[in-house]
């Protein structure tokens, strides 16, 4: 099903200069001014799990930074069933976009379209939970620089190190969202609400790392293959593909990369190069870029790796659940019964 409103004024930003291109639906759904927005549960006509279920749609949303949404948007995304928002910003995203994490500094105008978004947001009925999976000081020039250096490897190892640093920090953040799921009555039962609007939409700033980690753990338990998780965290590529030379630019113009970059040099104490004025070796530039251009991909190999990870670290998705999430049997068991559906859409039978 694609969906569209009518586009914003024009004065309003779009967060890149570059046209929003119509996206497969399903999975996507085409609504202005919010991208990476798709059902996970809709890959490849509907994920069905190694025991023959199927994942439950209309419930398990993932997208990129929803700031841009205006009213008729969150009208429009409430209608495919977007009931409750969980962000997994951290403080300075969420505040400034991406301005937080690029350094600059935010103004009146970038507080204002925030603050009519989350009322746009209510007035459409939608209600948002914020659960950043870092800490406001783990976007510190120093520390963004540490995360980036998992980016300098080309094999997949430097996404498996990057996602096992989401989840060691993860767990009450993906709790929350798990806690809403499993509280979910099953599908078609007595207490369902008559709107059938109960999804969760979850989100970061592109929706493909600390979103598409959550999304493989999640899946995974619910018996989905390692393949066909992979290949549903890989449409990201799809879903961000007009956005990644401004994303990339943005990233490489922000202060997390310039200490990076004079990491790749061997320099951290030179503080004069990356200063206004100043400008890095083409080398190491490309270098620079090059690891922002993997910092946006989404490759099945990233998601393979992250999810054999969870299994040495944790011994399985569970394990994962149980241990770092605090979730116990009767959650999991709930778990399953609302995101499990047979072939009729009923829920399925344990």
């Amino acid at each position: 099903m694609s969906t569209t409103v009518p586009p914003p004024p024009p004065q309003l930003p779009q967060g890149n200069s570059t046209t929003k291109p119509d996206l497969p639906s399903p999975p996507f759904f085409n609504i202005p001014n919010i991208n990476n927005l798709r059902d996970a549960a809709l890959h490849s006509g509907g994920l069905v799990t190694e025991s023959g279920a199927r994942v439950r749609t209309g419930v398990l949303f993932r997208s990129a930074d929803v700031t841009f949404l205006d009213r008729e948007g969150w009208l429009a995304a409430r209608g495919l069933g977007v009931a409750h928002v969980f962000d997994l910003r951290s403080k300075p995203e969420v505040d400034k976009g991406w301005k937080g994490i690029t350094g600059e500094a935010a103004d009146a105008k970038d507080e204002e379209i925030r603050k009519d978004r989350e009322e746009a947001m209510k007035a459409a009925g939608v209600e948002r939970s914020w659960v950043p999976v870092f800490e406001q000081t783990d976007y510190s020039p120093e520390r963004l620089a540490e995360r980036y250096m998992h980016y300098v490897d080309e094999s997949s190892q430097g996404f498996v190190k990057a996602y096992h640093d989401i989840l060691v920090h993860a767990g009450p953040a993906y709790r929350t969202i798990l806690e809403y799921l499993s509280s979910l009555p099953p599908p078609n039962s007595s207490s369902q609400p008559s709107s059938n609007s109960v999804g969760a939409l979850i989100h970061c700033t592109a929706g493909k790392d600390r979103t598409g980690i959550f999304y493989g753990v999640l899946l995974s338990f619910l018996g989905v293959s390692d393949e066909l998780v992979a290949e549903e965290y890989s449409l990201t590529d799809v879903g961000l593909a007009h956005l990644r030379e401004d994303v990339v630019d943005r990233l490489l113009s922000g202060p997390g990369f310039d200490v990076y970059m004079r990491k790749l040099m061997g320099d951290d104490d030179d503080k004069s190069v990356g200063e206004e004025g100043k400008e890095f070796p083409p080398e190491i530039r490309e270098k620079g870029r090059q690891a922002a251009l993997r910092m946006m991909g989404a490759k099945k190999e990233s998601m393979l790796g992250g999810l054999e990870m969870v299994r040495r670290e944790w011994g399985s998705a569970e394990g994962y659940l149980r241990k770092v999430c605090g979730l116990e049997e009767k959650e999991l068991e709930a778990l399953r019964r609302a995101l499990l559906v047979d072939g009729s859409g009923q829920q399925a039978s344990s």
